[in-house]
């Protein structure tokens, strides 16, 4: 029940007194006489006063007596006067006072007065200053998906957890205002699982749960590395929500990422597509957190027109620290039917004091505008509910007035600051570039899976639409689901050395397996519905612009002959290859659009070969030099200028393979890194299309190393692909793939998921500056000579130095990088097992890299962009009898490109992802072989306004289009 505010005044007086007496002793003795002095300690909470207020608690320390008899105690500031009449049951050495209200927010003086009999004492009170803060608790189970056991039994627990978590909540609900129980599940996908579990019953409570404000919602799917997410998969993260909002009703706002610190500038495009206005952080303990810890900002995005309320709150680990550990990892993560929640009965012990009083003194020292605090509390990772904290909680309120406790979601967090802050907080711009992303080269191989399914995932969907075949929204969520789980940040078990690693580290390979089968098959039976040829095929562009390519037909397909004549009966130079493919050039392909060929039997007579020679590679554009010594590209030029675009002066030229021993973790140290040798350099093609060598060498860390470096007739780019033959491992190690670039002064951009940045200029402070994700492509320019840089498996670089070679927390906050060097060398990170928990701890086996370099004379955002996406969504090839291109739609601006084109989820549309590469407005028409009925959209596929064919897109902005008549 809840007392009224005098009641709880008194019986809080009557308390603080015998408290008092009984935590500083009393006895029997004769009173020797009244007190001749008294100190004192001003303690920084407020407590209620007779008046129902809240009144800043100082202690008084009696000193050669105790107070006993009645007596008068007055407190006087500039501005009040109070008394209070006291009569004590028995002698007193210390004494709780409640000044006045207002008192002690800001520093004071304060005068207070003794009186008792014939003796008065009175001393000056200093008062620092102190808030009187509002402290949100966000209670959840962090979702760390196989941490602590079989990926399975960690969604049955949470799963379970939100059902405990609505008990909880029934029955507190009528406690006072702050100590009413709510669950928050953190990830989507704990409740997409529930809602596929679930009885009818249960969906119908957590309806009610959600409406009621029980349970709620935030729409992250899982806590991601979203800086090595694609645009596409961005968007994907909250694909839960629409289930979420049309089952209660209730709109999903905000968004949570507990555990990995940082997140991609293009999480705020994403989110407002999203209808998510709020992101909260809870990060781990990490070295560079406090630049933004409690700190809110508004996020704005790259144009500016969106932002994003972001919050960084303090570490989510306090629950573990305080509680959790005292009942052992064992209880607390146990999935048993023993048990389902936690609870004592001292509810309020390890609990929040002092931590709090600590932290809240700490923002004050630092001297923050703020009087909210938001913390989680969650006893550990994929934990059982602490069933304690709605009734600390009820207890912390009824012994103080401030800090102030409540039991929140994020919703109410955001909205508390932005009733009271909003137009103070400030407005920030930049990449808040992750830290955990070096777990991803823990497994290299299926990074390079995954990054390649996500691509063929947009290429299918594309492909259903301009073939006019259906493409299975089922098939294609199914692949997508297990991309996010590869991307979600759990890699393996707390223990990698314990038996159950290996079970977990399996089920977290076969998301990556599985997303690579998926979406190889869903364009592959996409293709599959197109009548076969007998000897005609097509080329397929899925890309919004004309581009040409290398085809390649496999030895099956081009059995018939090596000749090969395109729709005007003109025939291609066409070059049989070591491994018994076909290739050629094609012309010119439209822009999401087709051609047709045609196979002949016999042999190509327009036969020649390029300059090759030894170490050297002549296409006519560039000439390729490998150092016979090393193994390195020490000579890359282009033809037309005579300019060498590798850099020889660090010794590192281009595709050095450089071996590191070590991490900096606190225990281990980083050795130099090492180079291959025993260099062995072979020429394997040499036709009229495509020359290439292989380098054969040996290299420490592997069994042996293959490059193999290809230029393509007249082509200013050069396709290389390293091979290791790894030896598992648990020694700490790292490969890094070096290139450095002969670009003086040039400036780096780089490819993000809706972005582009320049690395230190457009990063947040306290961004990792050490390593960095890019999508598709880095770009190096002084607007005179420049390369476009591209890796299809690997998306971790470092620029200038070999970097990344610090654990993420570890304490060594020194070695992080303060700025990123100036530099037109960069080093693509492979792989690494730095982690002892969380990420396997070796790999072996073949593993692949595939890099490609265009040399440039200074061009634009938008061609660096299109060579990269050229790379990763490569013209597809099929046997069929006529052009089977059926939709006719093209953009008119080269710098705005179509992103993604797929029929909606309800069959009724077309739906079109633009995405802006230019740093200014564009306007852009959409064309089609007839009139179109466009509307703005969103990631809802809603239709919303009704537009013209002509678009205005926001600098590097991502617009969204439902076209009903397509």
């Amino acid at each position: 029940m809840q007392h009224t505010a005098p009641f709880n005044i008194l019986i809080g007086l009557i308390i603080v007194l015998s408290l008092s007496a009984a935590t500083f002793g009393t006895d029997n003795a004769p009173i020797a006489g009244q007190p001749d002095g008294f100190s004192y300690a001003v303690r920084p909470w407020y407590k209620y006063r007779t008046d129902g207020k809240a009144g800043r608690e100082v202690m008084l320390y009696f000193s050669g007596g105790k107070l006993y008899g009645p007596a008068t105690i007055s407190v006087n500031t500039a501005a009040i006067k109070e008394t209070l009449q006291l009569n004590p049951k028995s002698p007193l050495d210390s004494l709780a006072v409640l000044l006045p209200e207002g008192v002690g927010l800001r520093s004071d003086q304060v005068t207070i007065s003794i009186a008792a009999g014939k003796t008065e004492l009175s001393k000056t009170v200093n008062v620092p200053g102190k808030k009187q803060w509002t402290v949100y608790i966000y209670p959840h189970a962090h979702v760390d998906i196989g941490y602590t056991n079989l990926q399975s039994v960690v969604d049955q627990l949470h799963q379970r957890n939100i059902d405990v978590g609505m008990d909880i909540a029934a029955k507190t609900q009528y406690y006072p205002q702050g100590a009413r129980f709510v669950w928050n599940p953190e990830a989507t996908w704990v409740v997409d699982s529930y809602l596929k579990n679930a009885s009818p019953l249960q969906i119908e409570g957590f309806k009610n749960a959600v409406q009621k404000g029980w349970i709620e919602i935030d729409g992250a799917h899982s806590n991601m590395n979203t800086g090595t997410c694609s645009d596409e998969e961005l968007l994907k993260i909250f694909k839960n929500n629409a289930q979420v909002e049309g089952l209660t009703g209730v709109p999903v706002t905000t968004m949570v990422q507990v555990d990995n610190p940082g997140a991609s500038w293009g999480i705020v495009q994403a989110a407002a597509q999203n209808g998510i206005k709020g992101f909260f952080s809870f990060p781990n303990y990490y070295d560079l957190r406090h630049n933004w810890e409690n700190k809110p900002f508004y996020w704005r995005s790259q144009y500016g027109k969106q932002r994003l309320f972001f919050l960084q709150g303090v570490s989510y680990g306090y629950g573990f620290q305080a509680k959790g550990r005292k009942y052992g990892l064992g209880k607390i993560q146990a999935f048993t039917t023993a048990y389902d929640r936690l609870s004592t009965d001292n509810p309020m012990q390890d609990f929040i004091d002092p931590y709090i009083f600590n932290e809240t003194a700490k923002l004050e020292a630092a001297g923050s505008p703020y009087d909210i605090f938001a913390m989680t509390w969650s006893m550990a990772d994929n934990c059982l509910i602490d069933a304690d904290l709605p009734e600390a909680v009820r207890e912390w309120n009824e012994k103080y007035a401030y800090p102030k406790l409540i039991i929140s979601g994020t919703k109410e967090i955001m909205a508390a600051y932005e009733a009271r802050y909003a137009a103070i907080i400030p407005e920030v711009k930049g990449d808040f570039t992750e830290f955990w992303t070096n777990g991803l080269g823990s497994d290299a191989r299926r990074i390079g899976m995954s990054r390649r399914a996500k691509e063929e995932l947009v290429q299918g969907e594309t492909l259903g639409i301009l073939i006019n075949a259906p493409v299975e929204h089922n098939a294609v969520d199914a692949a997508w689901e297990n991309i996010l789980l590869g991307a979600e940040h759990t890699w393996g078990f707390q223990d990698p050395r314990a038996p159950m690693a290996k079970k977990v580290e399996a089920v977290k390979a076969g998301y990556f397996e599985q997303a690579g089968t998926q979406s190889a098959a869903i364009l592959k039976n996409t293709l599959g519905t197109l009548p076969s040829g007998n000897n005609t095929f097509a080329v397929i562009n899925t890309l919004s612009w004309t581009r040409s390519g290398l085809i390649t037909l496999t030895p099956e397909q081009s059995a018939k002959g090596s000749r090969i004549v395109d729709e005007l009966n003109k025939e291609v130079v066409t070059q049989r290859m070591e491994n018994g493919d076909l290739v050629f050039l094609s012309g010119e392909i439209p822009a999401l659009g087709a051609k047709m060929y045609t196979l002949l039997p016999g042999n190509n007579n327009q036969v020649g070969t390029m300059a090759v020679a030894g170490n050297r590679l002549n296409n006519g554009a560039i000439e390729l030099t490998v150092n016979r010594e090393t193994g390195n590209i020490t000579g890359l030029t282009d033809l037309r200028s005579n300019w060498n675009y590798a850099d020889n002066t660090k010794g590192i030229s281009i595709n050095s393979y450089n071996y590191v021993e070590g991490v900096y973790n606190g225990k281990d140290t980083v050795g130099k890194p090492g180079h291959d040798s025993n260099i062995n350099i072979a020429i394997k093609e040499n036709g009229p299309l495509v020359a290439s060598m292989v380098i054969i060498s040996t290299g420490k860390g592997t069994k042996g190393i293959r490059k193999e470096i290809r230029l393509i007739k007249d082509r200013a780019y050069v396709e290389i692909t390293n091979t290791i033959d790894k030896i598992p491992t648990m020694e700490k190690e790292g490969i890094h793939w070096g290139f450095a670039f002969n670009i003086p002064n040039g400036e780096i951009k780089m490819d993000i998921p809706m972005g582009v940045i320049r690395p230190e200029k457009d990063q947040l402070a306290g961004a990792n500056k050490n390593w960095l994700p890019f999508q598709r492509w880095v770009d190096i320019s002084n607007g005179r000579v420049g390369v476009t840089f591209t890796s299809i498996e690997s998306p971790l670089i470092e620029i200038g130095a070999i970097s990344g070679n610090i654990l993420d927390g570890a304490r060594l906050a020194r070695r992080w990088l303060k700025r990123i060097p100036a530099s037109q060398t960069v080093y693509s990170w492979q792989l690494n097992n730095h982690w002892d928990t969380n990420f396997p701890l070796q790999q072996g086996g073949m593993i692949s890299t595939t890099y490609g370099i265009a040399i440039h004379d200074g061009h634009t955002v938008a061609d660096a962009n299109r060579f990269g996406v050229e790379q990763h969504r490569p013209l597809l090839v099929v046997k069929t009898d006529v052009n089977p291109v059926k939709m006719k739609l093209a953009v008119d601006n080269p710098k705005v490109m179509i992103a993604a084109l797929k029929r909606s989820a309800d069959n009724k549309a077309l739906i079109v992802h633009l995405r802006s590469l230019s740093d200014t407005n564009e306007e852009i028409k959409l064309t089609s072989d007839t009139s179109l009925d466009i509307f703005s959209s969103d990631a809802s596929e809603k239709q919303l306004n009704k537009i013209r064919n002509e678009v205005v897109m926001a600098p590097y902005g991502f617009t969204i289009l439902r076209i009903n008549n397509l």
